[in-house]
Parts: structure tokens; C-alpha cells; sequence
């Protein structure tokens, strides 16, 4: 086998492992949902729903510096600089645990107040709720100090070893989720077993990576230099979290509050199903980033183009596969997953949140090859404006439309979003630019 047939087969092995592990979230859930709605109810399941997205949200909020980790380690990578790899990957874990300790408590304060103003619940809702939440603040702190691994695993384009963790993870959660509501237990007892099996996932990835490349430690570190490389970039990816957390979980508070318990289960199953558009290509396409980062400045432009129109042409390929078969087949997937009933109210959402879905996944191939030649303020400033008209949107369609207005608000992002490819085309014109972002980019570390 030749190097080039070799290296073919490493990124079909990496795409095929980060589109694995990003699947294995909404499979489970999905496969899990009629069980568990079935058995926990549909308030105790949108209780468990909102606790996961607050969870979730603080680790957006608080992990935001990992991309900015794994553009520099794969940096260092290229250059063979093993010296370089262990200090970025000691001062991330300090940062990750300074922020997301804060998170953590800030979420632990806010409890109160987030249960008070959740209308449309029970007085007993209302306290396993905070239960939930109280548990989810310890989870939170557990995933953001994880995501170090993951990060620097992928930076090392070990895609199947940051896969195998978390799907690992995921399985185990999910299936103890199950076995609990057959038990006739809550969202409380769900969420104290999540945390159990994400502690012991945790020490394995640290045992793992610090065997695997041979760091002295693995201990969190502060390097004054390493904090200022990482919080150059960072800060934008940080702000990139902040636009995850109004795009993929305080639209799910927002419907919650406006609607109640029960529009929000139809409205965050729709979002499950049509979101495997965006996040498969999103997971399949994220190997651009690292090979793009260790690679920049030794691709000449017009293999850099070259890489560009294939990403872009599989992009959009995997886009209208993935979208059609929601729109021209939404109402009967439902019917046969969820039943009639749910069809009936959860169609025409899912046919809105899938085109929605399929505009902000063409924006993934332009995402990752700006995010590698460090064009993250851009990208952060295009993508805040549009999480912020997303959820004006919403705000103002779903008191007069329901589900459907607030699924047409996500419409509103994906076209927004799309405006990456301006500059990137004026980026991809010149050799002076692309060679530029890597010159910067090395006298900065």
C-alpha cells in the first residue's frame, strides 16, 4: 500500500469513527425515548431533557478552549515538539477545571431560580428537578475536565480512541437510564448513576493518553505562555461555546418556558432527529481541523483548494442524503417510532427543524478550514449574530405559531451561518493569506 492509499485510509477510519461517535448519541436516544417515555412519563422525561441540557450547556459554556488546544497541539505535532504536546495539554486541564468549577457553582446558585420560573410543573417535579440539577453541576465538572483527553486525542488524529471512550460512555449511561425506569426510579437516580460512570470514564482516558505518549504527567499545570497562546484563540472559541449554548440548549428553556412541558417534548424530539444533518457531516468533516492545522503552510493553494472542493462536494452529499427521507418521510417515521398521536403534533416541526438542520450543516467544510488557518473571531462574531437572531425569532413566532414558530427560528441561523463562505473564498484566492495564517501562527507560539 502506497503513503498516499495509507493516509486515505487513516482519514476514512477518522471520519468514519467521529461520525460513530457523534451518531451513537441520538441513536441511543432515540432508540431509548419510547421506553422511557413510556416509563418515566412525559414530564419526568422533559425534566431529565432540561437537566441534560443544563448539564450540557455549562460544558459548552466552560470547555471552550479546546479547539484552540487542539489547533496548537497539532501544530506542535507537526513540528515533533513532544515538550510542547505535554505543557498545552497541563495548563488546558488547569483551565478547564478553574472554569468549569466556576460554571459548576454558578449553575449550583442558579438552581433555585431556574426551578422557580419553570411554569406548567408539579410541586414534586419542581424538587427532583433541582435534585437533578444539583447532580448535573458535579456531571458538568467531570465532562469539562474529560474534554481534555478527547481534545488532545483528536489533535493526534486518534479519532477512534476519543470515539471508543465516548460511545463506551454513552452506552453504559443511556443503558442505566433504562434499567432504572424499569425499576420504577426517576431523573434523580438517572443522573446520580451518570456521574458514577462518567468518573470511571474519566480515569481511564487520563491512564490511557499518559501512557500512550509517554508525559511525564498528566497533572493540571499553569504555563504563563501556554495560557496566553491558548486564550488568544480560546477566547473566541470560548464565545463559539456561548453561541452552542443559545443555539442547542437555551432554545430548549425558551420553548420549555413559552409552551410547557409538553410542546417541548415534541419540540426536542424533532430537533433529535433532524440534528444528525448538521452534526454526521459535522462529525465526519471535524479531520479537516487538525490535518489543515499541522499541515498549514506546507500545502501549496491549490492543494489546499483541491481538499476544499472534495470536503465540500462530500459535504453537501451527505446533506441531501440525510435530509430528504425527514422531509418527504417525517410523518411516518414518527408514526411508526412514537405513534399517531405524536406524528400528528411533531410533523410539520420536523419537516421545518430538518431544512433548518440542512442549511447550517452546509456550513461545516467552511467552519473547519477557517477555524485551521485561526480565522475563529470571524466565525464567532457570524455565528453569535446569528444564535441571537435565532432566538429573537423564536421569542416572537412561537406565542403566535407554537413548535413550528420556534423550529422556524433555527431557519434564521442556517442562513446566516452560510456567510463563512464570503471571506473563505477570498482567503482561498490568495497564496499570501494561507501562508500568512501560518506564519502567524508560529511566531505566536
Amino acid at each position: 500500500m502506497t503513503f498516499s492509499s495509507r493516509l486515505r485510509s487513516v482519514h476514512v477510519s477518522n471520519a468514519t469513527y467521529g461520525v460513530a461517535e457523534y451518531i451513537s448519541l441520538p441513536i441511543l436516544m432515540l432508540c431509548s425515548a419510547p421506553f422511557l417515555l413510556h416509563h418515566l412519563g412525559v414530564e419526568q422525561y422533559a425534566i431529565w431533557l432540561l437537566a441534560s441540557a443544563a448539564v450540557t450547556g455549562g460544558l459548552l459554556l466552560s470547555a471552550g478552549f479546546g479547539d484552540a488546544a487542539v489547533k496548537y497541539i497539532s501544530a506542535c505535532r507537526g513540528r515533533n515538539q513532544e515538550a510542547g504536546v505535554e505543557r498545552i495539554i497541563r495548563t488546558l486541564f488547569a483551565i478547564n477545571l478553574t472554569l468549569g468549577t466556576a460554571v459548576a457553582a454558578l449553575l449550583w446558585l442558579c438552581t433555585p431560580l431556574l426551578v422557580a420560573h419553570l411554569p406548567h410543573v408539579s410541586a414534586d417535579l419542581r424538587t427532583s428537578y433541582q435534585r437533578a440539577l444539583s447532580i448535573g453541576c458535579l456531571l458538568l465538572l467531570v465532562k469539562v475536565v474529560e474534554s481534555v483527553f478527547l481534545c488532545a486525542q483528536r489533535a493526534h488524529e486518534r479519532f477512534d480512541i476519543a470515539a471508543r471512550f465516548t460511545i463506551i460512555t454513552r452506552i453504559a449511561s443511556i443503558g442505566a437510564a433504562v434499567v432504572i425506569a424499569a425499576m420504577g426510579r426517576g431523573t434523580v437516580v438517572i443522573m446520580l448513576v451518570t456521574l458514577l460512570v462518567s468518573l470511571i470514564s474519566l480515569g481511564a482516558q487520563m491512564f490511557a493518553l499518559w501512557r500512550r505518549l509517554a508525559l511525564r504527567s498528566v497533572m493540571p499545570s499553569w504555563d504563563r505562555a501556554t495560557i496566553q497562546e491558548l486564550f488568544s484563540f480560546g477566547c473566541f472559541s470560548w464565545l463559539q461555546g456561548i453561541v452552542g449554548l443559545l443555539t442547542g440548549q437555551a432554545d430548549r428553556f425558551l420553548v420549555g418556558y413559552l409552551l410547557g412541558t409538553h410542546a417541548l417534548t415534541y419540540y426536542s424530539i424533532s430537533v433529535q432527529v433532524a440534528a444528525p444533518i448538521h452534526g454526521i457531516a459535522h462529525a465526519g468533516l471535524q479531520i479537516l481541523f487538525p490535518y489543515i492545522a499541522a499541515r498549514l503552510g506546507l500545502l501549496s493553494i491549490t492543494a489546499m483548494r483541491r481538499k476544499f472542493a472534495t470536503a465540500f462536494a462530500a459535504n453537501v452529499a451527505v446533506v441531501a442524503i440525510l435530509t430528504a427521507p425527514l422531509i418527504f418521510g417525517g410523518h411516518l417515521i414518527l408514526r411508526l417510532w412514537l405513534g399517531e398521536d405524536f406524528a400528528a403534533h411533531a410533523t410539520a416541526t420536523l419537516t421545518v427543524t430538518a431544512c433548518a438542520f440542512a442549511l447550517i450543516g452546509l456550513n461545516v467544510t467552511g467552519f473547519y478550514v477557517l477555524m485551521a488557518m485561526g480565522r475563529i473571531k470571524l466565525l464567532a462574531l457570524i455565528n453569535l449574530a446569528a444564535a441571537i437572531a435565532m432566538l429573537t425569532a423564536i421569542v416572537i413566532l412561537a406565542p403566535r405559531f407554537g413548535i413550528v414558530g420556534a423550529a422556524s427560528g433555527r431557519l434564521v441561523f442556517g442562513l446566516i451561518t452560510l456567510l463563512l463562505y464570503r471571506p473563505l473564498q477570498t482567503v482561498l484566492r490568495s497564496p499570501q493569506t494561507v501562508h500568512g495564517e501560518a506564519s502567524t501562527m508560529l511566531e505566536a507560539m
